[in-house]
């Protein structure tokens, strides 16, 4: 009884809480609210490959930063923008 008990607790805990975690951490990491995708990939777990593949909200220091010119997001490291090569050192 305890044993099906602890299987049902494992179950939700891997398809469900899990997800959860893993796509209100990323959704931080790209300036999204985390409660909110939190909430939305553990009660729909497919929805954290949409979280996964979305693109930043907004400007996050550290990780993503704007370009000038296009107005898009790059990734912190890159130096010149992907998509209008405007130098982004500077």
């Amino acid at each position: 009884m305890i044993h099906a008990y602890l299987l049902q607790i494992a179950f939700i805990v891997v398809f469900f809480v899990i997800p959860g975690l893993v796509g209100g951490w990323i959704a931080w990491t790209k300036g999204r609210n985390p409660f909110l995708w939190f909430l939305l990939n553990t009660l729909f777990p497919p929805t954290l490959m949409v979280t996964i593949f979305q693109g930043p909200a907004r400007a996050v220091p550290g990780r993503y930063r704007e370009c000038p010119n296009c107005h898009e997001f790059s990734k912190w490291r890159e130096t010149v923008c992907r998509f209008c090569k405007t130098d982004l050192a500077g």
